[in-house]
């Protein structure tokens, strides 16, 4: 899996969540939903968020990204859907 998220593909899904979603409120402010997936920023802009609900994906600072899920097929079925939408939308 590792080898399959980096920055560049999660800023890209993150421009498609936002062109293509819907405006949405989240913990974070304004955010933008799009098949199950929320996508939002910190208060500076230095770190992106991304939640189906129940993983949540923060990429920051320098493209380091941290997921926390709590079974590693909730990670396998979040990632599914990552690659989905950025598959599907163009």
């Amino acid at each position: 899996m590792q080898n399959e998220i980096d920055g560049k593909f999660l800023l890209s899904l993150y421009s498609k969540i936002e062109k293509y979603g819907k405006e949405v409120s989240t913990l974070n402010g304004l955010g933008y939903e799009l098949e199950g997936l929320t996508v939002s920023q910190g208060f500076d802009g230095y770190e992106v968020y991304f939640s189906d609900g129940v993983v949540q994906l923060t990429l920051g600072f320098h493209n380091k990204w941290h997921a926390d899920a709590k079974e590693e097929q909730q990670m396998d079925a979040f990632l599914e859907r990552l690659k989905f939408i950025q598959k599907q939308y163009s």
